[in-house]
This record gives structure tokens, sequence and C-alpha cells, in this order.
């Protein structure tokens, strides 16, 4: 942490991030299912990383770490059971919301988290129908403007705002509305990341992807869709040549309004996570 708190160099920033994040997940090796992928996919040190700036102790931090990866794992569950029906994902998050009932009751923090956990998720769950809307256009071959292609996207990253955000405002004393926003934008580029990664598999499940959006402007859905394999990503890719201005566009909005927000001192390192995410985007893309 002392290393993060001196750090002004992205890069060497955000390999000890990765680092922070191999220690603290060491902490939670036994979490009681059978899907390392989804619980790799919560390790995020960001919101430990801001609960112990604010507040300079590491129990606090480690509990805010605890209580929003339980928040991440739900959702991340609860996403996968919108995606495959496979009702073995509704088990295991039910498992996880009855749990994290009991580690928020039994917490010293503020009472409205405690009434409020349920609508807060219930909030959030609005989404998961969104999608299933967007789904249905793009098997549809409909194509998406750029409008609602970043609307998508900060859709999909409200988690932060909506949810992960509530818990630092019951716990830390700088939190403030500006903090929400930049997680979210933080967030938001994360998940055209993520996008990035999952193209073939986000294809396969006809699961919605910013990328094959894009795409779709110039090619049909079906055709990409018939490509099939290993040949998908290339057809995506070829395609979005023609329309990548639309998510290098939307890389650096997320940037610059991540960067214009003004915050407290605590958080002033979430623009440097935007600056890590987004360069490492626009290396990918090849953004001009």
């Amino acid at each position: 942490m002392n290393d993060l708190c001196a750090s002004t160099d992205t890069k060497l920033f955000a390999k000890l991030m990765l680092s922070l994040s191999a220690v603290l997940s060491s902490f939670d090796k036994k979490l009681g299912n059978s899907y390392p992928q989804v619980d790799e996919n919560a390790q995020d040190p960001t919101y430990f990383i801001a609960a112990y700036l604010d507040t300079k102790n590491i129990e606090e931090a480690f509990w805010v770490y605890r209580i929003i990866r339980s928040l991440t794992r739900y959702i991340l569950f609860v996403d996968k059971l919108f995606e495959t029906g496979d009702e073995r994902y509704s088990k295991v998050a039910g498992q996880i919301r009855e749990s994290l009932q009991n580690s928020i009751h039994s917490g010293d923090h503020a009472q409205y988290l405690v009434y409020s956990i349920d609508y807060i998720l219930d909030q959030f769950s609005a989404f998961w129908k969104f999608e299933q809307v967007v789904k249905q256009r793009l098997v549809k071959n409909n194509t998406f403007s750029y409008t609602e292609i970043r609307h998508f996207n900060l859709s999909k990253s409200s988690d932060a705002s909506l949810i992960y955000a509530k818990v630092l405002d019951a716990k830390l004393p700088s939190y403030n509305e500006n903090v929400g926003l930049a997680l979210h934008y933080n967030q938001a580029l994360l998940d055209i990341l993520d996008d990035w990664e999952d193209i073939e598999d986000d294809v396969s499940a006809d699961m919605p992807n910013v990328f094959v959006m894009a795409a779709s402007s110039n090619i049909a859905y079906d055709k990409i869709k018939a490509s099939g394999g290993e040949l998908v990503r290339s057809v995506v890719l070829d395609e979005a040549a023609l329309s990548r201005a639309p998510i290098c566009r939307l890389i650096n909005e997320l940037d610059l309004s991540s960067k214009s927000i003004s915050l407290p001192n605590a958080f002033a390192f979430t623009r440097t996570l935007s600056e890590c995410y987004s360069n490492t985007l626009r290396r990918e893309l090849s953004c001009i």
C-alpha cells in the first residue's frame, strides 16, 4: 500500500494492483463453490485501496473488500443465470446473498446499508431485462448507433455506482457522489476490455458485446455467428475496422470524464486507474 500511494507511474501502479489482488485473494481461497473462474473475475482491489487510503485502517479496508467481493460474486452468478438459464447459478447466488446479509448485520457500519441492500440489488436487476432486449435486437440483425452502444456499456457497468459505491458511502468519511461517478466510468472501461477479450464466447452465447454491436453496422449478426469458432474474432475485427471509431470515441469520453471529476484526495488514484485502462484499450484497438 505504501508503494501504491507513492507511485506516479501508471505501469508500475498496474503491477502493484495485480500484486495486491493476489495477496487479498489468498485470504479467500475457500469460497464454497466450484466456479473458480467466476471468483477470479471478482478479485478487484480497487475498493480495498479506496477504503485504506480514506481510513488508514487495514481491518476496515478488508471488511469493505470482503463485502464488495461478495456483492460482485452475487452479480456475476446471477449474470451467468440469465446468460445460460442454468439453475445451479441461481442456487449459488442465493447462498452468497444469505451469507452477505449475515456479514452486513455483523459489521459496525451505517444502518441504511443493512435495510437498503435488497433495494440496491433490485435497482441493478433491471439491467438483465434490458440486456435481454439488446440480445433480441442483436440476433434479429438490428444495427446499433453510438448512443445505443454507449448506453449499453454504461448500463452494464452501473453496478459500480449503484451497488459497490454504496458500501463505501456507508463506511468512508470522505466519500461523495463524485467518487461513485469515477468508479462507474472505470468499470465501464473494464467492461469494454472484458468485451474485447470475450468476443468469441459472447457470440457463441448470443450475448451483447460492444465490438459486435459496432461491427453489426457493416455485417449482419447472423453472418458473424455463421463464421464460427476462431474466425469470429477476425470477422468482427475486420468489420470493426470500419466502425472502430465509436469504441475509441467511447474510451476517450470515459477517460476524459473520469479525469475531469473533482475528487477527495483519498480517491485521486482512480484517475491513475482510468489512465491504465484507457491506455491498455487504445493499444489493443490501435486507437489514434
